[in-house]
């Protein structure tokens, strides 16, 4: 009692280190938020925007310019001359706020691109974590089936009696766990590989373990193919992004126009000069191109061009964003239904019947054929109901990238045993 009394301290700490150690998908994407670099590529993106912004509403400097000379008078003496002007540029009326509206939708682009990368780095994250748990489930149940056949196989040979129908079993057996091998391989290999993705991701050194808490995995329903086309076109992040491009390149169109009138040049100026007596004078200039050979004709157009080229990629954006998203919807539903067909108990039902053939086999009730076909069907139902978990999982990220949102509601589909 009192070695209970001293151990159960131990435990509680022990069970509370592992709860710390084990991590959500959204402790996973804050993390991946936090580590990721090419997120400060993007917010340095805007700190240039907004730089561009400030460029677009300054007026250009003041021109100072001063003229020195002589001049000679006949019968007169020679006298100094003199000119100075102090000329400020404008621009043509509007063309600073068409300049500043420009530099606005460069911020909102590059505001929408960091939004985007976000997104899709959360996407990926969660992506990668739901594949992780589903691969190591399936690892699990690859070395459960290996344990049970070494162990076995250590038995046999304890056992061996030199008879010939005990050696063919045990052989039998020798070969189902060299084939039980090899699963067990590519299951750990493909563990490993998509753990070593998701800490990449993460910022994480690329061998480190990854233990994550609860069912990261869910299958709700999806809406119909008409309410996804109707949130992607307002959530979608390619299409915003095509959307600002044509806006902006509308208003690019708008200044190439007004560009044709070029600046305006005004300031004050003063001249004199003291030959034959000293003279003074002073005033303004105004200044002014007058369009008449060059109308800046070929700008118009170049910009008019990119306007239907900006126009063209919308439209093929939101052509090929519905074809994905019938693509993707009709896989999804595909793999909910293929899981709609497993119980909820099946996957534990399994498991024990494959437990239960090697206590069975030890105790001589069930042949090694029996043994044999229990321990592969039992694999091979654990590998068809992962695939095709990976795969709705697989398509239902692909559907919530497509529409920039999130599918929510119960899983309609058996969830992941605690076994």
């Amino acid at each position: 009692m009192k070695l209970l009394t001293r151990l159960f301290p131990a435990l509680l700490l022990l069970t509370a280190a592992q709860a710390e150690n084990a991590v959500t998908s959204s402790d996973l994407v804050n993390e991946a938020l936090r580590q990721n670099p090419e997120i400060r590529f993007f917010e340095a993106e805007i700190d240039a925007a907004r730089g561009g912004r400030q460029s677009a509403g300054q007026l250009a400097n003041p021109e100072l310019s001063t003229e020195l000379g002589g001049m000679s008078l006949a019968q007169a003496k020679e006298g100094l001359v003199w000119r100075a002007s102090i000329l400020q540029v404008f621009d043509f009326p509007g063309r600073m706020s068409l300049r500043k509206a420009i530099a606005d939708r460069d911020i909102e682009l590059a505001q929408l691109g960091l939004q985007q990368f976000k997104s899709q780095l959360a996407n990926e994250v969660r992506a990668r974590a739901g594949d992780v748990l589903l691969l190591q489930r399936k690892e699990a149940a690859a070395r459960s089936v290996r344990e049970r056949l070494e162990s076995l196989v250590e038995v046999l040979v304890q056992r061996d009696t030199g008879s010939v129908s005990a050696l063919l079993e045990r052989r039998i057996l020798e070969a189902t766990l060299l084939n039980s091998d090899r699963i067990l391989t590519d299951a750990s290999k493909a563990s490993r590989e998509a753990a070593a993705a998701l800490n990449v991701l993460c910022g994480r050194g690329p061998d480190q373990s990854v233990k994550l808490a609860g069912a990261v995995t869910s299958f709700p329903d999806v809406p119909q193919l008409a309410t996804l086309k109707q949130q992607a076109a307002r959530t979608n992040f390619d299409l915003q992004q095509k959307r600002l491009q044509v806006a902006k390149q509308g208003l690019k169109v708008d200044l190439t126009k007004s560009e044709r009138w070029g600046d305006i040049t005004f300031g004050p100026y003063m001249a004199g000069q003291h030959a034959g007596g000293t003279q003074i004078e002073g005033g303004f200039v105004v200044s002014i191109p007058l369009p008449l050979w060059n109308k800046n004709k070929g700008n118009i157009d170049a910009e008019q061009a990119r306007t239907q080229q900006a126009e063209a990629l919308l439209g093929a954006t939101l052509r090929d964003l519905e074809r994905d998203l019938s693509v993707a919807r009709s896989a999804y539903l595909a793999e909910l239904d293929a899981l709609s067909r497993w119980r909820p108990e099946s996957e534990k039902q399994f498991a024990d019947a494959a437990a239960e053939a090697d206590r069975h086999y030890r105790l001589g009730a069930v042949p090694a054929a029996t043994y044999v076909e229990m321990q592969r069907g039992y694999l091979d139902a654990m590998d068809s109901l992962i695939e095709s978990r990976r795969n709705a999982w697989k398509h239902r990220m692909e559907i919530e990238r497509l529409t920039g949102g999130t599918l929510t509601g119960e899983s309609v589909t058996p969830k992941l045993t605690t076994r």
